[in-house]
């Protein structure tokens, strides 16, 4: 015989709680989503300030002493961490003679002949001197 002390969950108490759980996990399911999307974004960021960095650095090891750095823009492609990214330099003259401007911006590479549309995922403005 069946005790009438012992009880089970009814149909519907089963239903709601399974009801709950759907909501629950499709609330997790959507922010673990965004977060793997941020953290992608975080990373190519991250990327592309090293490439702008190791740009400007490079334009610092590679200036002869003595001369300012001539103006003008180059395009080149750069590949870091298994991915090409497009470079924007643009040099150009300041209020003192022997001092540029240089301004770095990084693209997504493979993609363009250096007429972006767009924002560029990282920018970097240094200067170079002749001194």
């Amino acid at each position: 015989m069946k005790d009438p002390k012992v009880r089970g969950f009814t149909l519907l108490e089963i239903l709601v709680s399974l009801a709950i759980f759907a909501v629950v996990s499709i609330t997790i399911y959507g922010r673990i989503g965004d977060v793997l999307m941020q953290t992608g974004s975080l990373e190519a960021r991250t990327f592309a300030t090293w490439v702008a960095q190791n740009t400007l650095t490079r334009l610092q090891l590679e200036q002869v002493p003595g001369e300012a750095p001539a103006a003008g823009r180059v395009v080149e492609s750069v590949t870091m961490a298994n991915r090409e990214w497009e470079l924007i330099t643009e040099i150009s003259a300041t209020a003192d003679s022997g001092l540029r401007r240089v301004d770095i911006r990084v693209h997504h590479g493979g993609e363009g002949d250096g007429r972006r549309e767009g924002d560029p995922i990282a920018r970097l403005t240094g200067f170079l001197g002749q001194y």
